[in-house]
């Protein structure tokens, strides 16, 4: 019988990737960590309630040359905290304008400065729309750019390793979340033991998903024993992209 049931109650892909994580941790330790979350989590992880990714997504072009994302018939530019969105709110037509503020409004009316000395913009929609996977990154409005309602722009240069990895592993297993399917995919994850890529994940996801301490019936154990797109094995480069450095290098030379 194993010092570290918890550990040992896990895939053994699972147990390499966690001592990789924790290498400053014994097995007995790392046991007691899941032994713990077990604890506090039952029997499966929770899933985040507000589920997005269902919605219909459009880039609109504004009067200020960027791009803005309507995620149903919400503008995601239209209030700084992202939670508060009106999502029942109508459609906007060509003409409306979008006030724009880095300060989140509540329901209450209150305002939060979230960026001290931040400016305030108005912006006219136009009717010029774009599918938003097709929008490159600084053609983007900056308000909530990063809450993973934008999808990774498709269009990606041969030097963005990280791009056309995610686009293979989008084409492999679809661009929602590979854990969850509730959000869309927006980091890779890789396994720390081999550095493999094992998937496309939503930033909910992509930030605690490692700390499931469940061997199944739990939706990101499923993941974790066995990522859909996994087989691909493309890896995953730790510490920047070599490969395309050499290339780099030769082509100059």
């Amino acid at each position: 019988m194993t010092s570290a049931p918890h550990l040992y109650a896990l895939p053994e892909h699972r147990r390499l990737d966690l001592k990789a994580r924790f290498p400053d941790l014994t097995e007995q330790e790392i046991s007691d960590r899941l032994g713990h979350a077990l604890e506090q989590r039952g029997d499966a992880c929770a899933r985040w309630s507000q589920r997005r990714g269902h919605l219909p997504t459009t880039a609109i072009l504004g009067s200020d040359g960027l791009w803005h994302l309507r995620l149903g018939t919400a503008m995601v530019c239209s209030n700084a905290a992202r939670r508060f969105l009106d999502l029942d709110a109508p459609s906007p037509s060509p003409g409306t304008v979008i006030p724009h503020s880095y300060r989140a409004r509540f329901h209450d009316g209150l305002v939060g400065l979230e960026q001290p000395g931040a400016p305030d913009w108005d912006v006219a929609l136009t009717g010029e729309e774009r599918q938003p996977d097709l929008v490159p990154r600084g053609e983007r409005c900056p308000i909530n750019l990063d809450q993973g309602d934008w999808a990774p722009c498709s269009v990606v240069s041969r030097s963005d390793w990280k791009g056309r990895k995610r686009n293979l592993y989008i084409a492999a297993a679809g661009p929602m979340c590979h854990a969850c399917g509730d959000n869309l995919g927006q980091d890779l994850s890789y396994d720390r033991h081999t550095h493999l890529i094992t998937g496309l994940l939503c930033n909910d996801c992509s930030s605690h998903i490692n700390e499931c301490p469940h061997a199944t019936g739990c939706y990101q154990a499923d993941y974790l024993n066995a990522p859909p797109a996994a087989y691909l094995k493309e890896r995953y480069y730790v510490g920047g992209n070599r490969d395309d450095r050499k290339r780099a290098a030769r082509s100059v030379a």
